[in-house]
């Protein structure tokens, strides 16, 4: 039951972040997502199933990228920018925007609910949909290729830095691939200790506390 509230939270954030970024690109006038069919609240259209399967298992994986010309754009590298923090900023938004339902008081996180409640079962649900779009939201916003954050910051370099940046970029995703080898070495180590997460768990949890008013665990 859990998995399947987990799988909803993950499809949810994910086919929102990149029906974002084709949104935006379209609004930067690029028309290239919508033409591949990008510009749609199918899940079916944004999930990668390798990328699905990685995140599911070792807790690192990947929505299928969208597709973007840098020449169709109207503010260049501003504009791809732009493009790269929208994705992000959605899973922001959906987060804070479902966080209503706690704020307001309409669900709680009281655990005297049991799952086996229909307001325990909406409660769980709310709870993973809203922190799998927040942890969603932080990783992209890290500056590693091929991470959103990276984009942003690229294009938001002065024009001789980003020449620069460029060309040790794939030197930096490189070493994105040796954390998340080291981080999964390490989860499965008797220390059973979890890199990634010691570095996302303390802002998901200030961003969760933040929109819903609820602490999380």
């Amino acid at each position: 039951m859990v998995a399947g509230i987990v799988l909803l939270g993950l499809v949810i954030g994910f086919t929102i972040h990149e029906f974002c970024h084709a949104l935006a690109a379209l609004g930067e006038g690029d028309p290239t997502a919508r033409r591949m069919g990008r510009l749609t609240f199918n899940p079916v259209k944004h999930i990668d199933p390798l990328g699905f399967i990685l995140i599911l298992t070792i807790g690192f994986g990947w929505a299928k990228p969208v597709q973007v010309d840098p020449y169709n754009l109207r503010h260049g590298r501003l504009g791809m920018s732009w493009v790269a923090l929208v994705g992000p900023l959605s899973n922001f938004a959906l987060a804070f925007l479902l966080g209503l339902v706690f704020r307001l008081g309409v669900l709680s996180l009281d655990v005297s609910q049991t799952v086996y409640e229909i307001t325990g079962l909406l409660s769980l649900a709310m709870f993973f949909i809203i922190y799998l779009n927040l942890v969603l939201g932080i990783v992209n916003l890290i500056p590693f290729p091929p991470l959103d954050g990276s984009k942003v910051l690229a294009g938001l370099l002065p024009e001789p830095l980003y020449y620069r940046y460029l060309m040790i970029e794939r030197y930096v995703w490189f070493l994105l691939i040796g954390v998340v080898v080291v981080n999964l070495i390490l989860s499965y180590s008797p220390l059973g200790f979890s890199l990634l997460s010691y570095v996302i768990q303390p802002p998901a949890r200030f961003f969760f506390t933040l929109a819903t008013g609820e602490t999380p665990f």
